[in-house]
């Protein structure tokens, strides 16, 4: 039987060993090489520094939504009249682990005191502003699907897992500015799609303020006149009135798809509703403590 001679192979090139059938072959360095090691190692250096990094984007999103809902769920207890209720209560209630807890002991209804007639008026205190980190209420856009809890304060943990109120504005229903601001990657980021009509609902403790939006407005960091009782004019209706209003300010950073530090802020304001101004006055001077 005659042989046939191979014709001869091209240094530096790689071929096929018997067996091996991919079309990208012919593209890989031969092991071995200074190529190949030089590959290997750059897919090991990403390797080490892509599993890190995606936990902890995972573990920021998972604590932010596990805290949203835990604090919503809180919240909704109560205002039904439930108090003293635990992390271990909403394991039970809303998760499918709940049966290695046990189960929990009925959970005591506490009624509002009821006060006695008196004879004479009593003079509303000046409500004390809330401490740091007290729970106010939950903020809604529902044509946004846009829900969040709000807390006193904006410093960097707050704004992490919550919506932060602006300590020197007014409260939710009170005369005056009602300003809240958060991430714009996170919690707020359906503001991008927010427009003049749209409502916002604030629930608290003592009841639920619905306000209309009625402007938005791109400023630098340093416009901090939007925090001004009167909104700082963004509003063209209310501008120059002279009647004290009740508003409501988001704040957010701008532009939303920006990668790093947004130069510019994203203001939504909004004024509350005409039919809740009787509502408000009564409810507002309440207080929001935790």
């Amino acid at each position: 039987m005659t042989h046939v001679n191979a014709p001869p192979r091209s240094p530096g090139r790689y071929y096929l060993r018997p067996g091996e059938h991919s079309h990208n072959a012919l593209r890989r360095p031969p092991e071995g090489t200074r190529d190949g090691r030089a590959l290997r190692m750059l897919r090991l250096i990403l390797l080490v520094i892509g599993i890190p990094c995606a936990g902890y984007f995972c573990y920021t999103l998972g604590d932010q939504y596990v805290y949203q809902a835990y604090e919503n769920w809180v919240f909704d207890q109560q205002i039904a009249g439930h108090r003293n209720v635990s992390f271990a209560d909403f394991i039970r209630e809303q998760t499918p682990f709940g049966f290695v807890l046990g189960k929990a002991a009925p959970k005591p209804v506490v009624h509002p005191p009821t006060r006695a007639a008196r004879t004479e008026p009593e003079q509303p205190a000046a409500p004390a502003p809330p401490p740091e980190g007290a729970l106010l209420g939950r903020i809604e856009v529902k044509r946004l699907n846009l829900s969040a809890m709000v807390r006193q304060g904006v410093d960097a943990k707050m704004l992490s897992v919550a919506v932060g109120h602006v300590p020197s504005t007014a409260l939710a229903g009170q005369i005056g500015n009602f300003a809240v601001a958060a991430h714009r990657d996170t919690l707020f980021r359906g503001l991008k799609d927010i427009r003049k009509g749209d409502l916002v609902t604030f629930q608290s403790k003592t009841g639920a303020y619905t306000y209309q939006v009625l402007a938005t407005k791109i400023v630098k960091p340093s416009d901090v006149s939007v925090l001004r009782a009167d909104g700082g004019g963004l509003i063209p209706e209310l501008a120059g009135s002279g009647s004290p209003e009740r508003l409501l300010t988001m704040i957010t950073c701008y532009p939303f798809y920006y990668v790093g530090a947004a130069p510019k802020r994203f203001i939504v304001q909004a004024r509350l509703a005409p039919d809740q101004e009787d509502d408000a006055a009564q409810t507002a001077n309440k207080g929001e403590t935790k």
